[in-house]
């Protein structure tokens, strides 16, 4: 099945070597995983913001104040956003991304194999941020507002062996059918399972469970038969 990307990119291609390479690349990926991809450095249409395209922004569109002003951004909540070529270094885009309902942050410095992989998940409908980044937005931002650590933490949760090997996958960024195809049982299983982990550990979802999980995996843990 093909998808359809929006690249909305620059005009300029003399600023940054790096920054350049990395666009190059990035684009280069997007027809191998699927996406027919159309370019441009105007705003799209309405017409193109009502249907089911992904758009991929450049970072350097534009100043990231006015990147996280534009139309695309703010009135479209439904549209599958994604921002690339932003700096790892820089928390503080992350965190805006975050708060600005984007799907998914693309670094200069990914790998290709890393680009490739995220770019999938983005394809199935899925997030992609760094593990890291969503354990710092967490902290400064959801557990405060939600449910304190503490209460993620209890001492008489019990796993089963096959429920923390899931745990540990989904704690690596894997989705359901990736786990399934790894411990070699059905998609349905795992997603049985997964709704024991949630009740037991009192997550209520992926984003909570991988914080419940660092903050338990360093100590013992209590496993059933």
């Amino acid at each position: 099945m093909s998808h359809q990307a929006f690249v909305l990119t620059r005009s300029s291609f003399s600023e940054n070597t790096k920054k350049d390479g990395a666009y190059e690349q990035f684009l280069s990926i997007l027809p191998s995983c699927g996406f027919n991809v159309t370019t441009g450095t105007i705003h799209p249409p309405r017409s193109v913001l009502n249907n089911t395209y992904t758009f991929f922004i450049d970072a350097h569109y534009c100043d990231p104040a006015s990147l996280f002003s534009l139309p695309v951004v703010n009135d479209y909540p439904e549209l599958n956003k994604v921002i690339f070529n932003v700096s790892k270094t820089d928390i503080d885009f992350h965190y805006a991304a975050l708060q600005h309902g984007i799907n998914g942050i693309f670094h200069i410095e990914d790998s290709l194999e890393l680009l490739v992989r995220g770019v999938q998940q983005v394809q199935a409908g899925n997030k992609w941020f760094s593990r890291e980044i969503m354990s710092r937005y967490i902290d400064a931002n959801l557990v405060p507002k939600t449910k304190p650590v503490a209460a993620l933490q209890s001492s008489t949760t019990v796993l089963t062996k096959r429920e923390l090997a899931i745990t540990r996958k989904i704690a690596d960024g894997a989705q359901n059918q990736e786990i399934a195809d790894c411990l070699h049982i059905s998609v349905n299983t795992v997603k049985t399972h997964v709704y024991s982990i949630f009740r037991k550990t009192e997550c209520r979802n992926r984003v909570e469970l991988i914080k419940w999980f660092d903050h338990q995996f360093s100590q013992p843990q209590q496993v059933t038969y």
